[in-house]
């Protein structure tokens, strides 16, 4: 990925209080122009239980541009794309309906999970 002109959705790092997580440091996909990760990418990442991001995702839904922000690829429009990101472990077997998620998509993401998870007080950045 040449990551001089795509944004790397990895650049904001893991979630909040989640920095030292053991998860593997996903290879982005390129879709459309986009660098994006799938929410099985994303839970791993963090070492989240799977669901954990495509819950992220949903409660920040409403903030985000289908095509530009995040990408729905239902089932049977690209299964070559879909099987191959299965083959490769970056989907979970069961995903039907694929999500990619670009830098902002995964941004509000990450903010979602910080405003769950924030305790007043702690002295991390707001």
């Amino acid at each position: 990925m040449d990551t001089d002109t795509v944004e790397d959705p990895r650049s904001a790092g893991r979630f909040h209080g989640r920095e030292d997580a053991a998860g593997p440091v996903p290879e982005p996909v390129v879709h459309a122009g986009y660098a994006t990760l799938s929410l099985r990418q994303i839970d791993e990442w963090n070492a989240v239980p799977k669901g954990t991001a495509f819950r992220l995702f949903k409660a920040r839904k409403d903030q985000l541009r289908e095509g530009v922000d995040f990408f729905y690829i239902p089932e049977g429009r690209d299964p070559e794309l879909t099987e191959t990101l299965r083959l490769d472990g970056r989907i979970y077997p069961s995903t039907v309906h694929l999500v990619l998620l670009t830098t902002t998509a995964y941004a509000r993401m990450r903010e979602e999970w910080h405003a769950r998870t924030h305790n007043p007080g702690c002295g991390c950045p707001e």
